[in-house]
């Protein structure tokens, strides 16, 4: 499927961005995955990112088909990591709550979405992405591996939950 737009999120949206949401946590539990099953992302959260101009979706044929929010804000489980050390100092961008329906996975749209948060990340000046995955969610490791990204050590997200923390710096 080559037909894939990227574009900001719309309230109109949220229905069909939670029901990504509940696919993807299916999937992660199926694949005994512990990430997404305590409640997060919920639907405060979505809202918050399309209020804010955070969230984005992926539409092919004119359907949405997956969901990505990119935040510039400095956040507090990045500034301190354990058994490593960030690439690089100063502002980055990180990409949250990634998800694709069945549809899409296999056919390149996670590799659109990741040259979309590069394009994104350097429009705003900024040379360093940024994100995080639970240690048991292989593919996602596997796709920042693929695209460039060092796997940096360890951060503490919500209620101190370990996540593997990923770094790319861009080229100037």
């Amino acid at each position: 499927m080559t037909d894939i737009h990227i574009r900001t999120a719309r309230p109109g949206d949220l229905p069909r961005i939670k029901q990504i949401i509940r696919q993807a946590k299916t999937l992660l539990k199926v694949r005994q995955v512990d990430q997404w099953q305590d409640g997060y992302p919920n639907e405060e959260i979505l809202q918050d990112d399309i209020a804010r101009g955070k969230g984005y979706v992926l539409q092919a044929q004119g359907q949405v088909h997956g969901y990505f929010a990119l935040s510039f804000e400095d956040e507090t489980p990045y500034r301190y990591i354990e058994k490593g050390a960030w690439l690089s100092d100063g502002t980055y961008c990180v990409l949250h709550r990634f998800a694709l329906t069945e549809k899409l996975r296999g056919t390149g749209a996670a590799l659109k979405v990741l040259e979309f948060w590069e394009q994104a990340t350097l429009a705003q000046n900024i040379f360093s992405l940024r994100a995080d995955t639970h240690p048991q969610n292989h593919p996602m490791q596997h796709l920042l591996a693929r695209c460039g990204f060092t796997n940096c050590g360890i951060i503490f997200v919500r209620a101190h939950q370990a996540r593997h923390a990923f770094e790319k710096v861009l080229c100037r």
